[in-house]
């Protein structure tokens, strides 16, 4: 995927943005049952999604190839499931989407450790 680094990047500040919305509406509503999920479209969305785009960003070299798309799509998939999946486990104690959305994310973040590490650490030229 030629431009990934972008493409994370935008979807992160997108979920900054959506993350800072639901931030204001629970600080207004004074309900703060939706934490977690707040928590996890900062950390998981925002800050997830910024790093892995810097990082390609950075390294271009680590974009190229199937295993970074897979990666990509797992992560980018996943990460609205679990979001949605945990406030449908807050509200109807159903953690069904939220185990899915996770597993997919822990995929995506397995897969970027693969890529990470079998293309930085055997890097020479740094």
């Amino acid at each position: 995927m030629k431009h990934i680094d972008r493409l994370y990047i935008v979807i992160g500040a997108l979920y900054l943005v959506l993350g800072m919305l639901l931030g204001i509406v629970m600080g207004v509503r004074q309900d703060f049952l939706l934490a977690p999920v707040h928590a996890h479209i900062n950390l998981v969305g925002f800050a997830a999604h910024c790093i892995f785009g810097l990082v390609y960003r950075a390294w271009p070299e680590l974009k190229q190839g199937a295993i970074a798309a897979t990666q990509f799509w797992l992560f980018v998939v996943g990460a609205p499931l679990l979001m949605i999946g945990i406030a449908i486990a807050i509200k109807t104690n159903n953690p069904a989407l939220a185990i899915v959305g996770s597993m997919l994310v822990t995929l995506g973040a397995l897969l970027f450790l693969i890529i990470a590490g079998r293309r930085l650490l055997r890097a020479s030229d740094d």
